[in-house]
């Protein structure tokens, strides 16, 4: 069956690694993942939502018309796809000012539209190489969002997994594979988040910003 995937990220991250070696006046961004996760799914049927936004901050923008734009995008998904970047968090910014708090705090939802109930998307946290090709940025304290941290070892209940990569049920909802990982091996990283979406009911997801 097709999938649905939304893709929230850092459109001006200009902080990762190129994914060509061929010399751009243009530094690379988050954007070009973007087109590398497009590209794989382009011939498969599967559908890809971008939160393509003008602006980084909420309050830039009439809040009701973009959010209700990237809300029907993730209501009409199953899966959420986070791009990690190393300055994909505004620090002079209140995370619930931010939009990709907003776009996973939305995606754990339960949705209704005319009647047609919604369940949470799955979610994956794909962290993107910095500059470097190095992913260390990420195992600081004080880097990512707190929605993310708080949906981390959060497992009530052990269950029998099928699908998973490791073939054991996940200690957290929302998985955390690097590029490099995530690339060798798309569809599983996704059915595997699947799986665990089938299973929400055994870990304390947090939803809130």
């Amino acid at each position: 069956m097709a999938k649905k995937i939304f893709i929230s990220y850092k459109h001006s991250d200009s902080s990762v690694y190129p994914l060509s070696n061929t010399w751009s006046l243009q530094p690379a961004t988050a954007r070009d993942y973007v087109n590398m996760i497009e590209s794989h799914f382009k011939n498969t049927g599967d559908h890809i939502y971008k939160g393509e936004r003008g602006n980084e901050s909420l309050a830039e923008f009439q809040r009701d018309t973009i959010r209700g734009r990237l809300a029907d995008k993730i209501y009409d998904s199953t899966v959420t796809i986070v791009l990690m970047s190393p300055n994909m968090k505004e620090w002079v910014s209140l995370e619930k000012d931010q939009w990709i708090p907003w776009e996973i705090s939305y995606s754990l939802r339960e949705k209704s539209r005319n009647g047609i109930p919604s369940k949470p998307n799955a979610i994956l946290a794909v962290i993107l190489p910095d500059r470097y090709n190095s992913y260390d940025y990420a195992k600081a304290a004080n880097f990512g969002f707190d929605i993310l941290k708080r949906n981390q070892s959060n497992l009530k209940y052990n269950y029998p997994a099928e699908k998973l990569l490791y073939n054991r049920c996940s200690d957290s909802y929302i998985l955390q594979p690097t590029w490099k990982d995530f690339k060798n091996n798309y569809n599983g990283w996704i059915e595997a988040a699947l799986e665990i979406r089938q299973n929400i009911d055994k870990y304390n997801v947090s939803k809130t910003v």
